[in-house]
């Protein structure tokens, strides 16, 4: 099951002007993608929420970990794992989160993800 591709300057966007809540949405939508595109039963979006509001460089770093595995069984080239990158970027003026919305776009495009809503 492949998830939404979204528009990352979007996802940026609503990012930046929510204050913080966009961020906390995404999550719970990405860790749930990531969970069904896996079939991953260990993936609890709402544990991976609490975790994120808590500690936000600790939830991002497992977020990576798990686009990686996607983006390996995807086939995308170059699936390394770049959670130190997210955590440079999202302290550029959240400028993270797009990142993450391309590498997870790269994962549902590699095998025709549902098209963009926004």
């Amino acid at each position: 099951m492949k998830g939404e591709v979204r528009n990352p300057t979007t996802v940026w966007l609503v990012a930046i002007f929510t204050c913080g809540l966009g961020p906390l949405y995404y999550f719970y939508t990405m860790f749930t993608e990531l969970k069904n595109y896996l079939g991953r039963d260990d993936i609890n979006p709402i544990v991976e929420l609490l975790i994120a509001w808590v500690c936000a460089p600790y939830a991002l770093m497992r977020l990576g970990g798990y686009i990686q595995e996607a983006r390996q069984r995807s086939g995308v080239a170059n699936a390394e794992n770049n959670w130190v990158n997210y955590l440079l970027f999202l302290f550029a003026c959240g400028f993270g989160w797009a990142k993450i919305q391309e590498d997870m776009n790269s994962i549902w495009q590699g095998g025709g993800g549902a098209p963009a809503t926004f």
